[in-house]
């Protein structure tokens, strides 16, 4: 029995004993294959769905981005309108029409164009189509919609596109409104009317191809509400199959678009799952026949294979350098930007090398003279691995080289073509210069004549002074009560000659003053504008800029007092007293009642201007950007008190120059306070004597 019980086991060992356990393994692995094929099979679908949505989502926004562009082109279309009415607000109908139809042949969206001066339409194009619309009233009983789209025109300050609205021909368009006003010099803009633009946005849909998408497409948004307004266009079910969203921007409101795919997101063949099942047993048979090593070897050669795809698929060059300083790998841009020879970018390759190579070909402009020096200069910035290096090839591109070190000691560098930049960069240079040259030249061609003028102006302005005038005068005199009537019109004459030469001062005086500033601000930016520095006086400093502005502030009504400590700064004295009549001139323009106060103060190793003011004050929003060039609190502030908006940014640029600081606090109603800053002299010298001071150049 023993012995037939061994044999037993030895004939299953060696015919059935191993077949459960390869029927078990292989059946632990089909299952295990199984659960992989329908996890990735649910992955799959999930991605499936998501790459639709991005697809059909980036597809939407082009679309909606087209649309927005070509409903912005309309919006600028009616706005060259409504320019052209308010330069010609009694335009005529033939001109109106003749404008139109240039409009018309470049949009074949366009249907009709009318103009409602006072609400009321009395110009149309074309005139084929102006049955029923001339003559109507917004205002009008039973014309309320319509108002209310004029209405949010106006309070918008844009183009509002109103509809979509039944057309003639039984298609759909909508309309665009643009509210025209009229400039008044005296008041505010008076309201002139409206123009209407007729657009046919199915045309543009049919143009950009939408209206034969292959997936269910639909719009809402009716008069621009957006998600608010009504579905109008389009598979109104698209809504409601869970769709991607786009919004049309408009210049007021936006239209919003949905989509989604016909066959519904699930869309996904069932054919996947059977082919993944063959594929899958198929698959699990090969795999537990191949060996660890040959696995390891297809996975290393499509790891090198996939590294080198997308090392090469940079727009920019690109290399990595062990911590042997050895080249790992590189893409062809980078070969390219070093102009080198194929076997010198094999693994393994010095760095040094590579750059020798190339120093030795003229490659490297820069090199060209000093190529030792130069290659020692580089070799050190490359190890330094800090910041990017800007770099010109013999053919005259440039290239910006950025390299950084990675964990290990090793480099990694790119290389992005900056030529486009660098040229940009050259042009704006010279443009820069020849601005600043024809600059220097108008200022000597507009100054020669002003001084001219304001050299005569004395005498107009006294016309008493001139020995002519007192000839007449005393001949009058002498002619006693003959002459008493003529007298009277030779001084009615006199005033009107004073009157007109007040103005002619005034305003050369300020059209000088206002080519200084230009003229500063270009030296300022082109870096010609020097310091002159020495020691002077806060208090003499405020006390001339005081003296100089009483009559002003006098004339106002204004009080202007200075307060300010024997302190003495290191400065360029002219250009400091120009910051402070800036800062005194605007307390004076923008304050109607109440003072300018002027005050000096020690502020650690500076000295502190500070000028108060109980004017009007300065908007929130509007402090930080006061000290840039062109800016003022609001738009209406140059028109009523003059300038260039250069003032305050060329007083910011000389206190920085000093190495000084500008400050601002205001508020609205209440005033505003401007201070800045100017180093202190080094030794305080007292003024015994101050007549024997020299007074400094005004």
């Amino acid at each position: 029995m023993p012995r037939k019980t061994l044999k037993t086991s030895s004939s299953f060992k060696q015919g059935f004993g191993w077949a459960p356990v390869y029927v078990a393994t292989t059946l632990i692995g089909l299952l295990v294959a199984g659960a992989i094929l329908y996890f990735v099979e649910q992955r799959n679908r999930t991605q499936h769905e998501a790459e639709m949505r991005s697809k059909l989502q980036y597809e939407l926004n082009e679309a909606a981005l087209d649309l927005s562009l070509i409903f912005q082109r309309n919006a600028d279309t009616i706005r060259a309108v409504s320019a052209l009415i308010s330069i010609e607000p009694d335009i005529s109908f033939e001109r109106f029409s003749e404008f139109s139809q240039k409009i018309f042949v470049e949009h074949n969206d366009f249907v009709q164009i009318s103009a409602a001066p006072d609400l009321v339409v009395d110009r149309v194009y074309p005139t084929n189509q102006s049955d029923g619309l001339l003559g109507l009233d917004y205002r009008a009983p039973g014309n309320d919609e319509l108002m209310a789209h004029v209405t949010r025109a106006r309070k918008a300050q844009s183009v509002l596109f109103a509809g979509p609205v039944d057309l003639e021909n039984g298609d759909k368009g909508v309309v665009a409104h643009n509210v025209v006003y009229l400039d008044n010099a005296d008041s505010d803009p008076v309201f002139w009317g409206l123009v209407n633009l007729v657009i046919d946005y199915q045309e543009a849909l049919h143009v950009l191809g939408l209206d034969e998408a292959p997936y269910r497409l639909a719009i809402r948004g009716k008069d621009a509400r957006g998600s608010h307004g009504a579905i109008f266009w389009g598979d109104r079910s698209a809504f409601a199959a869970d769709p991607v969203f786009a919004t049309v921007n408009l210049p007021v409101g936006s239209w919003v678009m949905a989509a989604a795919p016909v066959g519904g997101w699930q869309n996904y063949s069932a054919s996947i799952t059977r082919f993944y099942a063959v594929v899958g047993a198929t698959t699990l048979v090969v795999i537990l026949l191949l060996s660890a090593a040959t696995r390891l070897i297809q996975m290393r050669i499509r790891a090198v294979a996939q590294m080198s795809s997308a090392i090469n698929s940079i727009e920019d060059g690109f290399a990595y350098y062990n911590s042997d300083d050895r080249l790992v790998a590189c893409n062809d841009k980078y070969r390219d930007y070093h102009g080198g020879a194929s076997k010198l970018f094999t693994t393994g390759t010095r760095f040094e090398d590579i750059l020798r190579s190339g120093v030795s070909r003229g490659h490297y402009a820069e090199a060209i003279g000093q190529e030792e020096e130069w290659l020692q200069t580089r070799l050190a910035q490359h190890r330094a691995s800090e910041g990017a290096i800007d770099q010109k090839l013999d053919d005259g591109r440039w290239v910006r080289m950025s390299e950084s070190r990675t964990p290990d000691g090793g480099t990694v560098g790119f290389l992005v073509d900056i030529t486009e930049l660098m040229n940009a960069k050259e042009e704006a240079e010279h443009a820069n210069l020849a601005k600043s040259e024809f600059l220097d030249v108008m200022s000597h061609e507009l100054r020669t004549p002003l001084t001219v003028v304001l050299g005569g102006t004395p005498f107009l302005v006294k016309p008493e002074l001139l020995p002519a005038t007192q000839k007449v005068t005393a001949r009058l005199a002498s002619m006693g009560d003959d002459g008493a009537p003529l007298a009277k019109e030779v001084d009615t004459m006199l005033a009107s000659y004073k009157s007109l030469a007040g103005k002619v001062e005034r305003s050369a005086r300020s059209l000088l003053t206002l080519i200084n500033e230009v003229l500063d601000y270009s030296k300022i930016e082109a870096g010609r504008m020097k310091l002159s520095r020495e020691m002077s006086y806060c208090d003499e400093i405020i006390d001339d800029v005081i003296e100089e502005y009483r009559a002003k502030a006098a004339e106002k009504g204004l009080t202007i007092e200075g307060d300010a400590p024997e302190l003495a700064i290191y400065a360029d004295e002219p250009r400091v007293r120009q910051v402070l009549e800036n800062l005194v001139s605007n307390a004076i323009k923008f304050t109607e009642v109440g003072s300018v106060k002027v005050q000096a103060q020690t502020f650690g190793d500076f000295a502190r201007f500070r000028v108060i003011d109980t004017g009007i004050g300065i908007p929130e929003d509007r402090v930080d950007g006061i000290f840039e060039k062109f800016s003022q609190a609001n738009t209406s502030d140059r028109r009523r008190a003059g300038g260039t908006g250069l003032g305050l940014a060329i007083s910011k640029k000389f206190v920085e120059m000093h190495g000084g600081t500008v400050g601002v606090t205001s508020r609205v109603g209440e005033g505003s306070e401007f201070s800045f800053t100017i180093p202190k002299h080094v030794v305080q010298e007292s003024r015994a004597i101050p007549e024997q001071r020299a007074k400094p150049a005004a």
